[in-house]
């Protein structure tokens, strides 16, 4: 028997691919995501959701802070590559090559040089009780860090397990 209004139960499935791969800090942490959205313009905030058991987790909720990178597509390789390390066991800046970088307004959470886009983000509430499987969060963004034209970025999607694009093409609407 399912839980939702209707009384039926749809099986997970991820039709709804590709996701737009963010790279997350928590402290000197790092880790993909993929599970994140803009929920507010004003004020200004982001919903994420981190699976339950990640170390990355446990950093969120002792720091209350994190920072949503969007890394080039250049960069594709350490940005996977760091979902497959544990923070526990290993400083992964260090193994992957990342010179991270003090945030103007986190405490310590730290900033990974090179990305396209940077948004430091506090934790404005943990919604409990929605996932067995993912911890969500609502994030306010207190500051913003960005160089490269939107037209320009070259983002990484995450299209299914082990495999990852860039658009190659751009299309304008006319009304």
């Amino acid at each position: 028997m399912s839980n939702s209004p209707a009384g039926n139960s749809v099986p997970y499935n991820t039709q709804y691919f590709p996701l737009h791969l963010a790279f997350l800090t928590v402290g000197e942490n790092m880790m993909p995501i993929a599970h994140w959205m803009v929920i507010s313009k004003e004020p200004f905030r982001f919903l994420i959701a981190m699976q339950l058991g990640n170390h990355s987790l446990k950093l969120l909720r002792k720091y209350q802070e994190a920072a949503i990178h969007f890394m080039p597509w250049s960069d594709r390789e350490r940005v996977v590559r760091a979902g497959y390390m544990s923070g526990d066991f290993t400083n992964k800046a260090e193994r992957l090559g990342y010179q991270l970088l003090p945030a103007q307004a986190l405490h310590a959470t730290k900033l990974v040089e090179g990305a396209e886009a940077i948004f430091e983000t506090v934790v404005f509430r943990e919604l409990q009780g929605i996932s067995h499987e993912f911890a969500p969060f609502v994030m306010d963004v207190v500051a913003f860090h960005g160089q490269v034209n939107a037209d320009d970025r070259q983002p990484i999607l995450f299209m299914k397990e082990y495999h990852f694009a860039t658009p190659q093409e751009k299309w304008r609407f006319q009304r």
